[in-house]
């Protein structure tokens, strides 16, 4: 498989340099044309749209909706590379029939800050010391995933001991609600909660003595955020005086974190954009959810590792609109994302679309209206040469899997789903750790999800 994969971690420099090469390469076999933005952030940031092709089946790849998923970026520029350059199974790209449109960064001001802290500690790492670092803090991240769920599996199981596991989401809710900001758990702290949230029962001691021995062999649980601390160091000086734009940027940043609400690690890993609003929960269906949420639980935190950041209010993980008090509002990026995708509402050209995220493994497909055999092929042939290239390059059956429609809206995804056939949302890599964990093993994980999901591309063009 003759694929041109650059192994490198983007940043604004990288990516526009990239950009422009792929824009410019006299080598191109197929054209690459840079259209007018379809919008701007609020930081007066273009968020770029690309195509190759002239079909009239359009095939439309987007990535960077939360601005720590760089591999979504960095897929969809390294697909637009090798597409442009014929590489693989794209030497036979019929660009009479299909044009394949690219819309390489939706956030880019969730992007920049992410990108800029870690620049400001990876800058000098070769490939070897990069991955390391980056194979260190998955490790890190997963660790803290696991202490957490260990934690909230042992209320459960105290919850159900007491038969009261019909409130056991609103127990772990409260109990961290209590302990966010803690960085040692003992068994002490778990008996006092119980003791005050829930009446009194005799055995409480003994429960928690046993689920303490089973899920930490250990009467003291250490909750500090491993894969935040590797990024205490940065500071808001990681943003540069570029332009007026980077400027709006900074001043922003600056009020988010004026009051030491967030640790200022989360530099390192910002979701959201400037406006401290999370563009996937930017909807008005998840924005009608969290304002009922808000007002029974008044103050809401995020879950797993990262507990300890508030999203009631602008915040490095953001929230589904600008100001909870008020009426909802798509943020800017995404109105002009719906705005481009309602160019084909009612049209024939559109055939497909893959919002790229970062980490899982996983398309989501099942769709709500009546083309359900027609966009089943579609997904199942998608994941067959995935699973087909992992087992090539690795002899593994590392497999990707299909996940189903949700009962309800929760993300933009969802909405594009709703509205337009075969609109699948990718989760690329089957390592997880945002933004970095991805590049923790370059062979058996970075190279084969680029290459496995640019398979799976020819082979629907091929098939279809």
């Amino acid at each position: 498989m003759d694929y041109n994969i650059k192994y490198e971690l983007l940043n604004y420099d990288k990516l526009m340099k990239r950009l422009n090469d792929i824009l410019n390469n006299k080598k191109n076999i197929f054209q690459v044309i840079k259209h007018k933005p379809i919008g701007f952030s609020s930081c007066n940031f273009p968020i770029d749209h690309y195509s190759i092709g002239h079909g009239k089946k359009h095939i439309i790849y987007f990535a960077g909706c939360h601005g720590n998923e760089i591999i979504g970026v960095d897929f969809v520029t390294q697909l637009m590379n090798n597409l442009a350059l014929g590489k693989g199974n794209f030497q036979n790209f019929p660009d009479n029939i299909y044009t394949v449109d690219f819309i390489p960064l939706l956030n880019p001001e969730g992007f920049y800050i992410t990108t800029y802290a870690l620049s400001s500690v990876t800058s000098n790492l070769n490939d070897q010391k990069l991955e390391e670092f980056c194979e260190r803090y998955f490790l890190a991240y997963k660790k803290d995933d696991q202490v957490i769920k260990n934690i909230n599996n042992l209320i459960k199981d105290v919850c159900k001991k007491m038969n009261i596991i019909n409130i056991s989401d609103e127990v772990i809710n409260k109990f961290w609600l209590y302990y966010h900001d803690y960085e040692i758990i003992t068994k002490y702290n778990l008996l006092n909660f119980f003791k005050l949230y829930i009446i009194d029962n005799e055995n409480i001691n003994k429960i928690i003595d046993e689920l303490m021995t089973l899920y930490f062999n250990n009467d003291r649980i250490n909750i500090i955020k491993e894969h935040q601390n590797i990024f205490n160091n940065i500071s808001l000086d990681v943003i540069p005086n570029i332009d007026n734009n980077h400027q709006i940027l900074k001043n922003k940043l600056k009020v988010m974190y004026q009051n030491n609400l967030f640790p200022i690690s989360t530099l390192a890993n910002f979701y959201a954009n400037s406006n401290g609003v999370n563009l996937n929960d930017n909807n008005p269906y998840y924005y009608d959810y969290f304002k009922k949420r808000l007002i029974r639980e008044k103050e809401i935190y995020a879950k797993g590792r990262e507990n300890n950041i508030l999203i009631s209010l602008p915040s490095p993980i953001g929230m589904p609109n600008y100001d909870m008090n008020k009426p909802f509002k798509y943020e800017n990026e995404n109105k002009a994302l719906l705005n481009f995708f309602q160019n084909y509402q009612n049209s024939d050209e559109y055939f497909m679309s893959f919002n790229c995220h970062s980490t899982g493994g996983l398309l989501y497909a099942k769709p709500i209206y009546n083309d359900s055999m027609f966009k089943s092929k579609i997904a199942t042939e998608y994941i067959n040469k995935i699973n087909e290239v992992y087992k090539n390059m690795l002899n593994q059956d590392i497999t990707y899997e299909i996940m189903p429609k949700g009962k309800m809206i929760t993300g933009i995804g969802d909405l594009l789903r709703e509205k337009y056939r075969n609109a699948y949302l990718l989760e690329l890599s089957k390592m997880g750790g945002n933004p970095i964990g991805p590049y923790g093993d370059r062979k058996n994980n970075y190279e084969v999800t680029i290459i496995a999901n640019m398979e799976a591309l020819s082979n629907i063009l091929r098939f279809f």
